[in-house]
């Protein structure tokens, strides 16, 4: 839309032409007349105005003299010179100010609706050119942790102060044709980023701080232009430094993020109202409860662990946390199960884990988070456990074969159980389940018997070598085991067998 302003002492002429330029299209607002420069002049701050339709003749200020300050003051606004006279000095004065043209009274309607028309277009994309470029230079400024002065100095905003309001829904059509509608109302400049799929960034333009009830307004008309739809939206503060848009984005998040906790269709707060003077930030809701998910895993009791997810989620809940907290949590729950189950990885964990992160940004409940996080880490727990319990015959077997290959080796209890894909605790139960004894008492089995067959049948290696022979180098030590575990000293034994 083409904002038009008409300034000439004729008061006749100036409401005439308004009226015809308003009934040629939708695409010209008339949004003021003036009979001289100097009033223009001082209402220009407050207005926004693409076209100054100017008359040369006036008291105080005349054409001309407008049309130099505007270039001075305003360059982004284009001029119009009319009058009455033909001398040819007026129209290359005007040239030389800069107006776009030199219309002579009458107005010829099709000579000033082509220079109109052909103004719109020349407008429209400028306009289009310097969003592009300006939202490039946003979504920078939003996402960069700490942007540098020079990426803050190039942004040039249209308008002194900003205000952001982050929008997010799994259908944002609505939302998108509602703030376009804005854009296209006189009182409305606006940027509109996707920052990523379901959340958008709208940042709004204003030449003073808005008040809290104006950055609430736009609430019932985006429910409206979203009917049975779930929207979240938040509102930052008012801000007039570009520097500080990141900060606005950031509150305007949270403050949209609080939705997963409002059970209403349409969620809609104000930094303000979310954090309120004296609010602390929350302690770590994971690190009381890591112990007892550490025994859930080790003995991979399934409806344990689920139960410990939602004993974490009614954390989640008691203290508000925001979604950006609630993932740093589950991946210390992913770090944790990854630590304790050596077939994490191999259970496809990694190909599931940058989707999960993007679905979690996406839910508009924390229920819908918790469904989501329970459902993909216990169908990983269930094949792990299927595949234990697969393995439980062969993997005691496995062992077993590793000891009785090497019994003069220390069996690592951790080393084994890796062997097997299985966790420590887990290994040693099955192992005493499988075979009556523990792992320790296993390998002190194995080695005593081949002690005792190397005692029978080798007279010729003297005791402390057969002792080092099966992994005890220490011969008190070797005489001491032998004598608890047979009943005589290995002397004894080998003088008993050779009789």
């Amino acid at each position: 839309m083409l904002r038009i302003v008409i300034v000439d002492d004729e008061v006749l002429i100036r409401e005439g032409l308004a009226r015809m330029i308003s009934k040629e299209s939708s695409t010209f607002c008339v949004i003021g007349t003036y009979p001289d420069g100097k009033q223009l002049l001082d209402e220009l701050p407050a207005l926004q105005v693409d076209v100054v339709i100017t008359d040369i003749r006036m008291p105080q200020i005349d054409g001309l003299e407008l049309i130099k300050r505007l270039k001075a003051g305003y360059p982004q606004i284009r001029t119009l010179l009319m009058s009455g006279f033909t001398e040819f000095n007026y129209a290359r004065e005007a040239i030389r100010s800069s107006a776009v043209d030199y219309l002579l009274k009458p107005i010829n309607k099709e000579q000033l609706f082509e220079v109109l028309h052909s103004l719109e277009q020349e407008r429209k994309l400028q306009r289009d050119k310097e969003e592009r470029q300006r939202s490039g230079l946003l979504l920078s400024l939003l996402q960069i942790a700490e942007p540098s002065a020079a990426l803050i100095s190039g942004i040039l905003l249209p308008l002194p102060c900003f205000t952001v309001t982050v929008v997010k829904g799994g259908r944002l059509e609505g939302a998108i044709a509602y703030a376009d509608r804005l854009r296209e109302d006189q009182r409305i400049i606006s940027d509109l980023l996707e920052v990523y799929k379901g959340l958008l960034a709208w940042v709004r333009y204003s030449r003073e701080p808005l008040t809290l009830a104006e950055r609430r307004e736009p609430a019932s008309e985006v429910g409206m232009a979203c009917p049975q739809q779930r929207l979240h939206l938040g509102v930052s503060r008012s801000y007039d430094d570009p520097a500080q848009l990141r900060t606005a984005y950031l509150e305007a998040k949270l403050a949209c993020d609080a939705g997963i906790y409002n059970p209403q269709p349409l969620h809609y707060a104000t930094i303000e109202e979310l954090r309120p003077a004296g609010h602390e930030t929350a302690a770590d809701p994971f690190l009381p409860l890591r112990e007892q998910l550490i025994h859930e895993l080790q003995i991979l009791n399934i409806p344990g662990v689920r139960e410990w997810i939602h004993r974490l989620f009614c954390t989640f809940e008691a203290q508000q946390a925001d979604p950006e907290l609630i993932i740093r949590c589950l991946q210390q729950v992913e770090e944790t199960v990854r630590n304790e189950l050596k077939e994490f990885e191999a259970a496809h964990w990694q190909e599931n884990r940058p989707r999960l992160e993007e679905s979690i940004r996406s839910c508009m409940s924390l229920g819908e988070i918790e469904e989501l996080f329970t459902s993909i880490l216990i169908a990983v727990l269930d094949d792990i456990r299927t595949h234990r319990l697969e393995m439980s015959g062969t993997a005691v077997e496995t062992v077993k074969r590793w000891v009785s290959a090497h019994y003069k080796q220390h069996a690592d209890l951790n080393m084994l159980a890796g062997m097997v894909f299985l966790t420590p605790s887990y290994l040693s139960k099955l192992f005493k389940q499988e075979t009556g004894l523990t792992l320790t008492d296993y390998v002190i089995e194995i080695r005593i018997r081949t002690a005792k067959q190397l005692l029978k049948s080798s007279p010729d290696l003297k005791v402390h070598e057969i002792g080092t022979e099966v992994g005890y180098p220490d011969p008190a030590y070797f005489n001491k085991l032998f004598k608890k575990i047979v009943g005589v000293t290995p002397n004894e034994y080998k003088r008993i067998s050779h009789v």
